[in-house]
C-alpha cells in the first residue's frame, strides 16, 4: 500500500501515519505501565495482608524486588512514555533527577534479582545452615546493601555530572548550549568510564553471579532428584520384588521404568524453571547494556553521534523496563501467592483451581521408606506449614553420590539424615522456594 504523503510533518513522516503510530505507542506503553503497577502492587499487598507470607525470610527479597519494580513503574516509565508520545522531553531540568531515578530503580531491581539467586542457592545447598543464619536481620542487611549500592551509582554521579561525556560535536543550530539540547530530549551521552563501571555494577557482575548460582542449583537439583529416584526404586523393589514362593524361593521381577521417567520429568521441570528465570532476564536487559557500553565509543561527528539510532536504543530501554512487569509472574506465582492474589482480587471462588497430586516420601530412623499421597486444590496451603517446592536435602557420603552417578542404589539408607520428609509436587511448575529442615521425628520445622 502506498503511503499517504499529502501532509508531511517536520520529520518527513506523513501526519496521519505519525498520529496513528503515536496512538498505538501510547496504548502499548500504557498497558505495560499498568501491568507493571498491578503485578507489583499485588505482591506488596499480599505480603502486607497475609501474615504467613511475611513469616518466610525469602519473601523479604521478593517484596524488595517488587518495590524496586513498582518504583520503575512510577518514577521512570510514565515520564519517558510522555516524551515518546510527545516527540520531545517536556519536563525541562527534571531530566537529571529522572535519569538518577532510572539508574537507581533499574539497578535495584537487577541487584535484588541477584540477591534472590544467592539466597535460593544457599537455601538449597545448605538448608540447615541457611535456617540458622538467614534471619530477618541478615535479609535486611543484604537488601540494604543492594539499595545503597543503587543509590551510590545513580544520584551521586548524576547530580555531580560525573556521568556526562564532554561533547566533541557541534550543537544543533536550534540550541545555544549543551544544557538546552539535553533539556529538550533528555538524552545524555555517558562518559566511557561511567558507562562501563555502571554497567558492570548494574548488570554484568550480577548476571555472572546469577549464571553461577542457577547452574549450581540445577546440578544440586539433578543429584537430589536422582537420589530420591533411587530411594523410590529401592522402596518399590523391597515391596514388590522381594516376594517369595511357597517353597521360600525368591521371585525375580523387573524394575519399573516409571521411576526413571519421573526423575527425568522432575529434572526437566527444574531446567525449564531456571531457563525461564535466566532467559527472561537476559533477553530483557542484555541488548540495552550492550548498547550502553557501545555508544560512548561510537563516532563523534555531527552526522553520527551514536552507533545506533535513537529509536532502536529506546526500544532496548523499554525492553529492560519490561522486565519489571514480568518479575511478579516469575518470582511470586507459587501456590502461596496465587491464593493470596485470588483472595485480594475477590475471585477466590471464581478462579479455577486444579488438583495437585502430593506425594510424601518419608524415611524413618530404621531406614524404612514410606510413601503416602493425597490431592489438594491448587493454592490450598496451610498457613502453619511450609511446603518444599524444589528439591530435598539429603545428607549422604561422597561414596553414595559416586555410586548413584554410576547407576547404583545408595546403601545403607541409614547414612541419610535420620529422618527425611519430602513433599514433591508433580503437577505444578517447580518454584525456587527455600527448603525447610526436618527434625528427627521426620517433621518439617516451622
Amino acid at each position: 500500500m502506498a503511503p499517504n504523503t499529502s501532509t508531511m510533518d517536520e520529520t518527513g513522516l506523513p501526519v496521519e501515519r505519525d498520529f496513528s503510530f503515536r496512538i498505538l505507542t501510547a496504548c502499548f506503553l500504557s498497558l505495560l505501565i499498568l501491568s507493571t503497577l498491578l503485578g507489583n502492587t499485588l505482591v506488596c499487598a499480599a505480603v502486607i495482608r497475609f501474615r504467613h507470607l511475611r513469616s518466610k525470610v525469602t519473601n523479604f527479597f521478593v517484596i524488595s524486588l517488587a518495590v524496586s519494580d513498582l518504583l520503575v513503574a512510577v518514577l521512570v516509565m510514565p515520564w519517558k512514555a510522555v516524551a515518546e508520545i510527545a516527540g520531545f522531553w517536556p519536563f525541562g531540568s527534571f531530566c537529571n533527577i529522572w535519569v538518577a531515578f532510572d539508574i537507581m530503580c533499574s539497578t535495584a531491581s537487577i541487584l535484588n534479582l541477584c540477591v534472590i539467586s544467592v539466597d535460593r542457592y544457599w537455601a538449597i545447598s545448605s538448608p540447615f545452615q541457611y535456617e540458622r543464619k538467614m534471619t530477618p536481620k541478615a535479609a535486611f542487611i543484604l537488601i540494604s546493601v543492594a539499595w545503597t549500592l543503587s543509590v551510590l551509582i545513580s544520584f551521586i554521579p548524576v547530580q555531580l555530572s560525573w556521568h556526562k561525556a564532554k561533547p566533541t560535536w557541534p550543537l544543533d543550530g536550534n540550541f545555544t548550549s549543551l544544557e538546552d539540547a539535553e533539556d529538550d530530549n533528555c538524552d545524555t551521552r555517558l562518559s566511557r568510564t561511567y558507562a562501563i563501571s555502571s554497567s558492570l555494577i548494574s548488570f554484568y557482575i550480577p548476571v555472572a553471579i546469577m549464571i553461577v548460582t542457577y547452574t549450581s542449583i540445577y546440578r544440586i537439583a539433578q543429584k537430589q532428584i536422582r537420589r530420591i529416584s533411587a530411594l523410590e526404586r529401592a522402596a518399590v523393589h523391597a515391596k514388590n520384588c522381594q516376594t517369595t514362593t511357597g517353597n521360600g524361593n525368591p521371585v525375580e521381577c523387573s524394575q519399573s521404568e516409571s521411576s526413571f521417567k519421573m526423575s527425568f520429568k522432575r529434572e526437566t521441570k527444574v531446567l525449564k524453571t531456571l531457563s525461564v528465570i535466566m532467559g527472561v532476564f537476559v533477553c530483557c536487559w542484555l541488548p540495552f547494556f550492550i548498547s550502553n557500553c557501545m555508544v560512548p565509543f561510537c563516532g563523534s561527528e555531527e552526522t553520527q553521534p551514536f552507533c545506533i539510532d535513537s529509536i532502536t536504543f529506546d526500544v532496548f530501554v523499554w525492553f529492560g523496563w519490561a522486565n519489571s512487569s514480568l518479575n511478579p509472574i516469575i518470582y511470586a506465582f507459587n501456590a502461596d501467592f496465587q491464593k493470596a492474589f485470588s483472595t485480594l482480587l475477590g475471585c477466590y471462588r471464581l478462579c479455577p483451581t486444579t488438583n495437585n497430586a502430593i506425594e510424601t516420601v518419608s524415611i524413618n530412623n530404621n531406614g524404612a521408606v514410606m510413601f503416602s499421597s493425597h490431592h489438594e486444590p491448587r493454592g490450598s496451603i496451610s498457613k502453619d506449614c511450609n511446603l518444599v517446592y524444589l528439591i530435598p536435602h539429603a545428607v549422604g557420603s561422597s561414596e553414595d553420590l559416586k555410586r548413584e552417578e554410576a547407576g547404583g542404589i545408595p546403601k545403607p539408607l541409614e547414612k541419610l539424615s535420620p529422618a527425611l520428609s519430602v513433599i514433591l509436587d508433580y503437577d505444578t511448575d517447580v518454584s525456587l522456594e527455600k527448603i525447610q529442615p526436618v527434625t528427627h521425628s521426620g517433621q518439617h520445622s516451622t
